[in-house]
């Protein structure tokens, strides 16, 4: 987690929602802290969780690895395989 505020960090910029602005801005005046160090709190918090559930930050794993496809119906969409 940040511990301090520096000048050398590298800059980045992100394109946020209205809301997400809101949001942003709100947490930084209540916690005390830049929005960069109130996105840097929050990353880090995500990463650990993913971390700690093992969900999607796993060595060489691609997310879309995690979806399972039926062999049997891999070239058949929604609306023409038979309901059981």
């Amino acid at each position: 987690m940040p511990k301090t505020n520096s000048a050398s960090k590298p800059v980045h910029s992100f394109r946020l929602s209205q809301e997400g602005v809101t949001q942003l801005r709100s947490m930084a005046i209540v916690m005390g802290r830049s929005e960069s160090d109130v996105i840097e709190v929050a990353l880090d918090r995500m990463y650990r969780e993913e971390i700690r559930y093992n969900r999607v930050l796993r060595d060489s794993a691609r997310p879309e690895d995690q979806y399972q496809i039926d062999k049997g119906n891999e070239g058949e969409n929604e609306s023409n395989r038979s309901v059981s």
